[in-house]
């Protein structure tokens, strides 16, 4: 059986292949929302049209968008964004781009032109987001988060950003004012929220959870004290393809998406399986989220999980959560992942092996990285010889939802 699954979002973007034994019990899970129509250009002029109100008149322009650890194909955007600078006489020297990276390393030019298109480059500067430096103090949240912001970002008139609304690991919900905190938040705002807030809340913090969440409230009343004009929010399928946008206010936003992400990104789980391949792709380079969901979904017993993680790029640097050195971590960083009881093996494949980010995935001697994904297949078959594995194939881990009868909504990773 071949199962093809896209891969490699802001590199090669082309599928691999998984050819599986005929006798296993195969099943592809794959989420609701991939039964939608991708959205066309006349889509995106007609949904980006209210935005002329937000620009008429404004004399410094600030257009946030998020990094290439999201999904968002920025560059299907921008040009329709273009041509309402336009329509409502803004020159090109008022606007300005900023990535909303929060803690993640900054993008290069290569990067920036995968992300937006070749044309903003050469004709908008385009700025990386710097969390240590050069943000301006608001006060603060109701819940004592500093409200430090970007300066450069706080200084135009018109402020808007672009993104793609998410199951989110302990927010609920990613999109909305997730591009202000942490995307241009400074990291002293970024350790409170994360390291003091989350741990206080974090039985009701869960993946999904858009009620009743103090850290995405938390990140509501941070962004609109930032004051954020509008978002340009996508919902996306698993080949990061736009399927439903919404601009307008983040309110707006959450509106509009909050009620219809559980379904969207939501994933029939039949049965528990003896092997789960796990593909990584919105979030390509933070395939760690990819994990947790797929050891949730192995049998008690015990089994294997494949992380599909060939990404030439890595994993992402991240100051705030990663490792930087034997015994050296950014503030937050948790040390290397304790693999849970039932995983027997991870295996990673991926043609790009690199000791320093195995800490993401385990322990050394817990994970097995792997260039060829046929032996990976064929050392599975051999330990399951004589027996029919259950088997998930899922097409992206990174935002996917798994619905169980026994359990509520949990991202896949």
């Amino acid at each position: 059986m071949r199962v093809s699954l896209k891969h490699d979002l802001w590199g090669r973007d082309e599928a691999i292949h998984l050819d599986l034994p005929e006798r296993w019990n195969v099943s592809v899970l794959r989420m609701e929302g991939d039964s939608k129509g991708v959205l066309n250009d006349e889509a995106f002029r007609k949904a980006l049209a209210p935005l002329e109100a937000v620009l008429k008149g404004k004399k410094e322009i600030c257009i946030l968008f998020d990094d290439i650890s999201r999904p968002t194909r920025a560059y299907r955007i921008v040009p329709h964004l273009v041509d309402l600078f336009a329509r409502c006489g803004i020159r090109d020297e008022q606007v300005r781009f900023l990535c909303a990276l929060g803690t993640h390393a900054p993008l290069d030019s290569a990067a920036f032109r995968r992300k937006l298109g070749e044309e903003t480059l050469e004709r908008f500067p385009v700025y990386n987001h710097n969390p240590y430096e050069n943000c301006e103090d608001l006060g603060r949240t109701s819940l004592g988060t500093p409200i430090m912001v970007n300066k450069e970002f706080l200084s135009c008139d018109a402020r808007i950003g672009i993104g793609s609304f998410v199951p989110h690991g302990f927010c609920g919900l990613g999109g909305g004012y997730k591009i202000i905190m942490p995307g241009i938040a400074h990291i002293d705002a970024i350790t409170y929220h994360h390291g003091t807030l989350l741990p206080q809340h974090l039985a009701v913090c869960t993946p999904g959870r858009y009620t009743d969440n103090p850290l995405l409230e938390e990140v509501k009343e941070f962004g609109r004290k930032a004051r954020l004009d509008a978002k340009i929010d996508v919902l996306v399928n698993s080949e990061a393809e736009a399927v439903d946008i919404s601009a307008g206010t983040p309110e707006e936003s959450y509106s509009r998406f909050a009620p219809r992400a559980l379904a969207h990104y939501g994933t029939d789980v039949p049965r528990k399986a003896d092997i789960v391949f796990i593909n990584t792709f919105a979030k390509g380079n933070e395939a760690v989220i990819g994990l947790s969901q797929a050891s949730a979904l192995l049998k008690g017993e015990g089994g294997y999980v494949v992380l599909l993680a060939d990404v030439s790029r890595g994993q992402v640097i991240h100051y705030l959560l990663g490792r930087f050195g034997h015994e050296t971590w950014g503030r937050l960083g948790r040390g290397e992942r304790v693999k849970d009881n039932n995983v027997r093996k991870v295996f990673v494949f991926s043609r790009h092996k690199d000791v320093a980010a195995t800490f993401w995935f385990g322990k050394k001697e817990d994970v097995l990285w792997c260039r060829d994904l046929g032996e990976i297949i064929r050392t599975l078959d051999e330990e399951y010889k004589g027996r029919t594995p259950d088997v998930h194939v899922i097409p992206d881990g990174t935002i996917q939802l798994a619905r169980r009868t026994e359990s509520s909504c949990e991202v896949m990773g």
